[in-house]
């Protein structure tokens, strides 16, 4: 096996002059790709702490909803055990027979 030394001078020039032109393209591109990495982490942390705030919020609209149906059954349930003794009074028990 030949070792890496033992070849002509020329020839170790012009590849470690390839090899550190290699390496130096490899070092830009992974550092161009680790920046994008960088900025799309600071993106996802933002979309993260959206969503969050979001789903809190639906999560209340939904408790929300829920009171706001439970207050209209009640509601619902008044107005129709009520009747009409006349036109501006509305009573929770029966009206009198009016005579």
């Amino acid at each position: 096996m030949a070792r890496y030394g033992s070849s002509s001078s020329s020839q170790v020039s012009s590849l470690s002059s390839k090899d550190k032109h290699d390496y130096y393209q490899l070092l830009h591109d992974f550092k161009e790709l680790h920046d994008e990495a960088n900025i799309i982490v600071v993106i996802d942390n933002r979309l993260k702490g959206l969503n969050n705030r979001i789903e809190n919020k639906v999560n209340h609209l939904e408790t929300e909803l829920t009171d706001l149906t439970i207050d209209l059954e009640n509601l619902d349930m008044i107005y129709n055990n009520s009747t009409y003794c006349n036109e501006n009074q509305l009573i929770l028990k029966p009206c009198e027979k009016q005579i």
